[in-house]
This record gives structure tokens, sequence and C-alpha cells, in this order.
């Protein structure tokens, strides 16, 4: 009795200490890190939270990290991932279609067309994330730690629209080289502009319709310009969850490991998030429920019968060629390899 009650008091020290002791052993890590956009979700109920309590809790108060989304710090959005190329920047969540002009192989996992679902999405960036992460390493010296998405990206309309095909002759706000492909071979006009000036954009004539995710729009007030709305996914808006490899590397070996387990974690909770907010948006937008403020009075434009063969269509002249231009051939290689095989799509 006497040595089973010494085993279980054993097991119980543990099983009590072994977790404190473990935050404890981490080193005083403080670093920055640049968020998304911060007057969206993905910011606020996501990134911020998970920087802010979530691994300060899980290291027992060691890591500290200092974050703020990249619209209160005077950028764009596409700059950050040179920043952490250099080292300017030790860690950002990236919008990865705000580099594919640069990088095409960023916007892999999500070119116009190639999948129809968040949960589809996250299948396909699994299947590539091995080589992803290579490249990233070899080619930028960059550490690729997850991913994480926003909401189907919807068309908003200021003017009626009735099939994706009445994009011919507009002017069309689209963000990263796929959609801007999209619209171009839809025979419209592809306008880039950063996030935080497409609401002026619309309201002043600029654009005359433009992409972005169903709940992002609306928490953008793209509504008050915008009042066609068109439930049609184009494609999904992933980010990477990214660090510079040198200052990575840096980092003591357990700090890596807890920030790579929580930061796998936000992954899976960002997509189930996503998968969520695509109806959200659309019923915010349109008059129905809404948790996130006063609804608006956009017009839900149908799925024309005919869209999802011209979306199929684009993407098998323009979309998949263009990228194979982009990337090059050992890249559509692989892109058929991870991406392709999980969709049953190919580039030839």
């Amino acid at each position: 009795m006497t040595n089973r009650l010494t085993l279980i008091s054993s097991l119980a020290a543990v099983l009590a200490f072994s977790p404190v002791a473990s935050a404890q052993d981490l080193p005083k890590t403080e670093f920055n890190v640049v968020g998304s956009i911060g007057i969206l979700s993905m910011y606020k109920t996501m990134e911020a939270p998970f920087w802010t309590e979530t691994v300060p809790a899980a290291s027992g108060g060691a890591i500290k990290a200092n974050v703020k989304p990249f619209t209160e710090l005077g950028f764009k959005g596409g700059e950050l991932f040179n920043l952490v190329a250099k080292g300017t920047v030790p860690m950002a969540h990236q919008v990865l279609a705000y580099t594919s002009g640069s990088v095409p192989t960023n916007e892999a996992t999500d070119l116009v067309g190639v999948v129809d679902s968040v949960e589809e999405l996250h299948d396909v960036a699994k299947a590539f994330r091995a080589y992803h992460a290579e490249f990233l390493a070899k080619e930028h010296g960059i550490k690729l730690l997850g991913y994480g998405t926003y909401q189907a990206q919807v068309i908003y309309c200021r003017d009626q629209f009735t099939s994706i095909a009445d994009l011919k002759g507009r002017k069309v706000r689209a963000s990263g080289a796929s959609q801007q492909v999209f619209i171009s071979h839809l025979g419209g006009s592809p306008i880039g502009l950063a996030f935080g000036e497409v609401q002026t954009a619309l309201a002043s004539g600029v654009v005359d319709c433009a992409i972005t995710g169903a709940l992002s729009g609306y928490l953008a007030k793209w509504h008050e310009s915008a009042k066609f709305i068109s439930p049609m996914p184009i494609n999904h808006g992933l980010i990477a969850h990214i660090a510079n490899l040198a200052w990575w590397n840096s980092l003591d070996p357990k700090v890596q490991a807890l920030l790579e387990t929580q930061l796998m974690g936000l992954e899976s909770k960002m997509f189930a998030l996503a998968a969520t907010e695509t109806k959200d948006g659309l019923s915010c937008n349109t008059g129905g429920a809404c948790a996130y403020g006063q609804p608006a009075a956009m017009t839900l434009v149908p799925v024309a019968a005919g869209d999802a063969a011209i979306r199929d269509e684009a993407v098998t002249a323009a979309v998949l060629p263009a990228y194979k231009d982009r990337c090059g051939e050992a890249c559509a290689t692989k892109w058929n390899e991870t991406i392709g095989a999980a969709q049953g799509v190919v580039i030839r």
C-alpha cells in the first residue's frame, strides 16, 4: 500500500508540476508581429487575442509579442513579405495574394476557380505545405509556420448585374494576379487597389465593382456604395504565418516548439471561422440576421445558370496558363503533383 501511495503521489507531482516547469524553463522572449487588416475579424478575433492572450498564457508569461495590424502601421500589405525576408519585421501574417506578382508560388493554393469552399482550400493548403515551406526557406529566407484564410471572395458592384459575364467593360478592383487575369479574360479592366482604398474608389466611381470577402466588405462598409453582390466564390484569400528564418533559428528550441504548436492551433481556428463568415457576410450585406452591426440593403444577385461554366472556361483558358507563365515549368509541375492531384485539375 505504501509503495502504491508513493507511486500515486509521484505521478500526481509530475502531472501537477511538469507544465509549469516547462513554461518556467522558457527564456524571456519578446518580439514584434505585424498582423493583417485591423478592422476585420481575422485580426480582431484571431490574431490579436492569439498574441496578447493565448501565447502569454501558454508560455507562463515568458513570451511577449507586440502585435499591430499592417493597416495601422502605414503599410499596404504586400511589402511585408520582403520586410520579413530581410529581417526588418521578424514575424507577420501575410495576405498571400498581395505578393502574387513578385512571388507567384505564394498564390498557388488560392488560384481563381480551383476550390469552391474553405474546407477544400484547407485540404489544398495541406497538400502544398511541405513544398511551400521548402521554397520559402530556400529562396526567401522565410519560415512558414501555418496558414489562415478569409471567407469566400465575392463580387460587389455599384450597378446591377445578373451574371459574371456582365463584368465585361467594367473596372473591377482585383486583389492578386489570379483575380486580375480572371477579370481581364471576362473583358473587364482589373484595377489594383489596397483594401483600405476601395470604399472611396467605389464611392467616386474609380471602380465599378470590387472583389473581397463576403464579411470583409460588409465590415469595411462597401455596401454604402456597392448595391449588388454575388455569392459566387471567386477564390478565398489565404494568409500565411511567416517569420524571418535567421531570426527564427536564433530562438530557443523550446520557444520554437511552443510557437509552432500554438500557430497550428490558430490555423485550425481560422479556417473554422472562415467557413461560417461567408454566410454571415452575405446575410449582413443583404438585410438578413447580422451579429456584426446593422444589416445593409444590398441586392443578392443569384448565381446565373451559366456562371460556373464561364468561370471554369476562364480557369482552363486563362488562369492556369497565366500562372504557369508567371511561375515556370518546374513550379507548374509541382502544382500538378500537389494541388492539382488533390483537386483533379491539371496545368498543361
